[in-house]
């Protein structure tokens, strides 16, 4: 079995001499780090930052196979630049790659409410770029003569796939395009184009802090008005349930640090309620 992990400090040596073996290095990056204090600063970051950005272990029936990461590229439109994929050679031939980069394309887009993953790759890596095609990521584009490498310039090649390219269901990515707003609003201080998201019947719960609930769109956009957050939210993982779909939300300020969860349930693609719990620190 195929899964993926965020990389531990545990996993630094394995990760070491993963980027640095004969047949993985020259399809690297120029400035992936290759060294023990780049590879655990990389670490490091993927913990305290997860939803920006990200180290994952690949593993085969529980045997490390593998590395795969992400970073942000753009948290306003929701982009994430995909980079780093390497299978330790003893593991080629499985398909480890296929499968694992299928699974980060979920994680990004489903849990952390990406819309769009892009990736480069050198033109003389055609190993590579067959892999992009076969999970669904479609050619883009060249640039040519970009990069430096082995003596050379040399093209790459541009990937990308968009939610509508996966099987998304309609309530997830409600809650994602919700969240987008939300944070437009934070960032331009007009709470306007939040209303239109809910039904006209709609209600907005809290759980934990002593505030409304609020009946109706208009008591709801008079709330965010009078009281408006202060800070962006951040997603960490949904799951659709009985109630709706379920968020584990935080806050950008402390962007490794869960808030609670935010539960939706919808009405012809609009917000019928929203539920925000705060958890005790």
């Amino acid at each position: 079995m195929i899964s993926i992990r965020r990389a531990r400090p545990d996993d630094l040596d394995f990760l070491l001499e993963l980027v640095n073996h004969e047949d993985v290095q020259p399809f690297l990056a120029g400035r992936a780090g290759r060294d023990r204090a780049g590879i655990e600063a990389e670490i490091e970051r993927s913990q305290r930052e997860p939803t920006a950005y990200g180290r994952f272990v690949i593993e085969l029936d529980g045997a490390r196979a593998g590395v795969l990461g992400f970073e942000e590229e753009n948290r306003r439109s929701r982009i994430a630049h995909l980079e780093r994929l390497a299978v330790h050679p003893d593991f080629r031939g499985q398909r480890v790659s296929d499968q694992a980069a299928r699974l980060l394309q979920r994680h990004l887009v489903l849990d952390l409410g990406y819309h769009r993953l892009q990736l480069e790759i050198y033109g003389f890596n055609d190993r590579a770029q067959r892999h992009a095609e076969r999970v669904g990521f479609l050619r883009e584009g060249v640039r040519r003569q970009a990069y430096w490498r082995h003596g050379g310039w040399v093209d790459s090649a541009l990937f990308a796939l968009v939610r509508d390219d996966l099987d998304v269901p309609a309530s997830i990515g409600l809650l994602h395009d919700y969240v987008m707003v939300h944070n437009e609003c934070v960032r331009t201080g007009d709470w306007q184009p939040l209303a239109e998201w809910f039904t006209e019947d709609a209600q907005l719960a809290f759980e934990g802090v002593p505030v409304g609930p609020f009946d109706g769109r208009e008591a709801i956009a008079a709330a965010y008005d009078a009281q408006p957050p202060d800070d962006e939210v951040v997603i960490f993982g949904t799951e659709e349930s009985s109630d709706g779909v379920v968020a584990r939300y935080g806050w950008l300020r402390e962007p490794g640090k869960q808030a609670g969860r935010i539960i939706v349930t919808q009405r012809d693609g609009k917000i019928e309620k929203l539920t925000v719990t705060f958890e005790a620190e």
